[in-house]
Parts: structure tokens; C-alpha cells; sequence
């Protein structure tokens, strides 16, 4: 097989990988939205390009926390089909490495966005016209029904019916 075809291969692999977590994860797609809400928020700043590099960065790695994560509990998932402690506590550290990068993006974003006059003046441009406020709400609506749609993932685990007792 030839290189191009090996890296292709991979891309598309990556690609299926994403694909998965967008499917049955709503965590994932929370991350998404989010960022996707700041991306628009920011254009109310005079952010340099730095400021931006920050931001898509600090998105991205949240994002990537999550799929890693993703791939920690369907890993965990398959080889402790049955409760186990250490499967939990493993679970359970792969959630807690994306609350510290969650936690660390919301810390940036107070840093990066926290200014009253912005706030007044995104507040005058969604006032100054009615169908401003009714898109945005329209697009909050289709983040909802986005996040809310996420199939469930389908693991074998019994660990959560186990703990829950």
C-alpha cells in the first residue's frame, strides 16, 4: 500500500473516530456548541490574531479532552463489561482531565471576553433590530435540539446500573 493511500486511510479513520463521538456524545456536542457561540461572540472584540489562535485552541482542546475521553470509557467499556472499581475510577479520571480543561477554557474565556462596554454594545446591537434577538434565539434552539438529539452509546457496562444502588 502506498504512503498516500496509508495516510488517507488514517484520515478517514480520524474521521469515523469523530463521527462516532458527534453521534453519541452529548458532551462532545455541548463543546461544539459552545464554541461555536464564542467564535460569534468574539467577532463583538478586537481580538488580534493571537487572541483568536487562543481561543481556537483553548475550543479545540476542550474538544479533543472529550473524544480522548470518549475513547477511554469505550476502551474501559469493552474490557470491564461487569463493575469493576479501577474501570470507575479510570472512567472517572478521564471525565475529570476534561472538567480541568473545561474549567481552564472558562477561565480564558472570563480573562479574554469579560468587558462591560462589549457586553453593552452586543446588548445595543441585539436590541437595535427585532429579527436580531429572534435568530439568535432560533439558533439556540437548534443548539438545544442539537445537543438534545445525541443517540445514546450502546456499551454492555453494567457499571452505572451498579453504582446507582
Amino acid at each position: 500500500m502506498s504512503r498516500i493511500v496509508k495516510a488517507l486511510r488514517s484520515f478517514y479513520c480520524a474521521g469515523r473516530g469523530i463521527a462516532y463521538c458527534l453521534r453519541h456524545e452529548r458532551h462532545l456536542r455541548i463543546h461544539i456548541a459552545v464554541s461555536a457561540y464564542v467564535l460569534y461572540f468574539s467577532t463583538f472584540y478586537s481580538f488580534t490574531r493571537g487572541d483568536y489562535a487562543l481561543i481556537v485552541l483553548t475550543c479545540a482542546l476542550v474538544i479533543a479532552a472529550e473524544i480522548m475521553n470518549t475513547s477511554i470509557e469505550v476502551v474501559i467499556d469493552k474490557v470491564s463489561p461487569k463493575y469493576n472499581m479501577f474501570a470507575l475510577i479510570g472512567k472517572d479520571i478521564a471525565a475529570g482531565a476534561v472538567l480541568v480543561t473545561a474549567i481552564g477554557a472558562i477561565v480564558i474565556g472570563v480573562f479574554m471576553f469579560w468587558d462591560v462596554d462589549v457586553f453593552a454594545r452586543i446588548f445595543a446591537y441585539f436590541t437595535g433590530n427585532i429579527i436580531r434577538p429572534l435568530i439568535l434565539l432560533a439558533t439556540l434552539a437548534l443548539a438545544v435540539w442539537f445537543i438534545a438529539s445525541t443517540k445514546p452509546r450502546k456499551t454492555g457496562n453494567k457499571m452505572k446500573k451498579e453504582t446507582e444502588k
